[in-house]
C-alpha cells in the first residue's frame, strides 16, 4: 500500500491545500458578508480543518478501494462462481480432441451391462491405451472404455 501512496503524496498535498484554501476563502467571505464566521469559528481554523478532513477522507477512501478490491477479488475467484466441470451426457465434446470425430450412438449400442455414472469430479479424457494395441483410449472416468482411436480415426475395440 505505501507503494501507491508515496508516489501520489504530492497530489494528495495539492489537494488538501486547494481545499483548504477554499474553505478559508469562503468562510472568510461569510464573515465579511454578515460579520461573523460559520458556527463562529474563525475562517483560518476552517482552512486548516479542512486539509486534515481531505488528508482523512483520502486516506479512508484508499482503505476503503483496497478493502473492497480484495473481497471483490476473493468472491470473483472463489470456486462457487467458476464453471462446471461436469459434462451432460448428451455433450459429446470430449470426442472433438481427436480428428475424425464421430459419436458414440454412432458406433452402435454396446453390449454389456450399464455401468453407473462416473462421479462429477472424474477425468475424462483421450489418453495413451494402456494395453500398448491402439495410440490413444478413452476413460470415461471410472475406467478405461472401448473407444479407442488410431490416427485420427475412432474405433471400438472388442478383443
Amino acid at each position: 500500500m505505501t507503494g501507491l501512496l508515496i508516489p501520489r503524496t504530492g497530489w494528495y498535498i495539492t489537494l488538501g491545500l486547494v481545499f483548504g484554501m477554499l474553505a478559508f476563502m469562503r468562510s472568510n467571505a461569510y464573515r465579511r458578508r454578515t460579520g461573523s464566521s460559520p458556527w463562529h469559528i474563525h475562517p483560518l481554523v476552517w482552512g486548516i480543518v479542512s486539509v486534515f478532513v481531505t488528508f482523512l477522507v483520502t486516506l479512508m477512501s484508499i482503505v476503503f478501494v483496497a478493502i473492497f478490491g480484495t473481497l471483490l477479488s476473493i468472491f470473483a475467484w472463489s470456486p462457487r462462481s467458476q464453471p462446471s466441470r461436469e459434462q451432460s451426457a448428451a455433450d459429446d465434446s470430449q470426442y472433438r480432441d481427436v480428428s475424425g470425430y464421430s459419436p458414440v450412438s454412432e458406433i452402435g449400442p454396446t453390449a454389456g451391462p450399464a455401468r453407473p455414472a462416473p462421479p462429477v469430479t472424474a477425468l475424462r479424457a483421450w489418453l495413451a491405451d494402456p494395453t500398448g494395441r491402439h495410440e490413444l483410449r478413452y476413460f470415461d472416468g471410472s475406467g478405461w472404455s472401448e473407444h479407442v482411436a488410431d490416427a485420427g480415426v475412432i474405433s471400438v475395440d472388442r478383443s
